[in-house]
C-alpha cells in the first residue's frame, strides 16, 4: 500500500518510495474482462506501480457494476465443423458489437474459463 502524507498532500510509492502522480489511464480492467476507459489513478514514474485511493476504488467498482448490470449474455452450445468448434453469435450481440459476416476478429484467451473476441481494425 502506498504511503500518504496528509500534511504535504502527496502519495508515495510503496515499492520504491518515490512520489506518485495523479494520471488518467486510457484503459483499465478493474475486473477481468470489463474494460473501463479514462480511469483516474496515482502512478509511480519510477516503477510504474499504480495506486487507487479508496474513493477511486469505489468509483471503479461502481462503474464496473454498472457495466455488468447493462451487459447481456447468451447461453449457447458449441457445434463442430470439420476439426473446429463453432460458436454462433446471436444477431443481438453481433449488432451490439457492430459485427457482420467477414469482419476480421482476434480471439484472445482470458483464463481457463473463457476468451475475448476483438475486432481487428
Amino acid at each position: 500500500m502506498a504511503k500518504i502524507n496528509l500534511e504535504e498532500g502527496k502519495i508515495y510509492c510503496a515499492q520504491c518510495d518515490k512520489e506518485m502522480n495523479l494520471v488518467i489511464l486510457p484503459h483499465y480492467e478493474f475486473e477481468e474482462g470489463i474494460d473501463l476507459h479514462r480511469v483516474q489513478s496515482y502512478k509511480c514514474n519510477s516503477c510504474n506501480n499504480l495506486f487507487f485511493t479508496e474513493e477511486q476504488a469505489k468509483e471503479l467498482e461502481a462503474r464496473t457494476n454498472e457495466l455488468k448490470e447493462y451487459s447481456f449474455g447468451f447461453k449457447k452450445k458449441l457445434t463442430i465443423s470439420g476439426r473446429s468448434l463453432v460458436l454462433n453469435i446471436p444477431v443481438e450481440l453481433a449488432d451490439h458489437a457492430h459485427l457482420k459476416a467477414g469482419t476480421p476478429v482476434k480471439i484472445v484467451p482470458l483464463s481457463n474459463e473463457g476468451f475475448l473476441v476483438r475486432k481487428i481494425s
